[in-house]
Parts: structure tokens; sequence; C-alpha cells
């Protein structure tokens, strides 16, 4: 699915450390948010930009800049969004439920009415 969505290349960091390669990459989007400093860095080219989904306390860490970046893939129509499943404002726990699950194939969208 995600070659779909544009990716170059696509790891599967359970089967594979990447950083174990002698490979260097533009762009590494993090979306489980494990890949530690030291091993990014030596496997993102000079001018690579590593972006990561999560912190290590859990929150998004996306810069402005990083924003930029990924509007404008999205605008190139090189990055595209995903959405597993919709659920309204009042089924959040269920929503959460499901994403806790550790399943979820792409976004998880709450509604607001």
């Amino acid at each position: 699915m995600v070659k779909s969505l544009g990716a170059g290349e696509v790891i599967d960091y359970t089967q594979e450390d990447f950083t174990l390669r002698d490979n260097k990459y533009d762009v590494i989007f993090d979306a489980v948010g494990k890949i530690e400093y030291s091993k990014r860095k030596k496997s993102l080219t000079k001018s690579g930009m590593y972006i990561s989904a999560f912190s290590l306390s859990g929150n998004i860490i996306l810069k402005s800049k990083d924003l930029v970046f990924l509007k404008d893939l999205c605008e190139a129509g090189k990055l595209k969004s995903v959405i597993d499943k919709r659920y309204p404002f009042d089924q959040i726990i269920e929503a959460h439920r499901y994403v806790d699950k550790g399943h979820k194939k792409g976004n998880v969208i709450i509604t607001m009415k």
C-alpha cells in the first residue's frame, strides 16, 4: 500500500534494520517513532530530512518547514492520505480502541458535528 502512495522504497522495520545498509535516503518518514538519532543521521543524505510522526512522548513533532514540505509533496501528487475509518465524535472511545489494537491501515478520522 505504501508504494502506491508514492514511496520509492518501503522497509518493514520488523523484518530489517535499514540503518545497517550503506544506502543514503533523501527522506526518512518514521511512522512508528523508534529510529534512534545516530542511526537515522547516518542514513540520510547531506540535505536529507527525517520526519517522525511521534516524539518519545507520543506528541507530533513536525516543524513548520516539515509541514510545508509535506504540503508540497501532496500538491505534487507524491504523497497521498489514506483514511482507514471515520468515527463520529460520540464514538471516540471506540475509535481509540480500534487504533490501540495496532492494526489500522491509515488515518482514523473523528468527525465533529
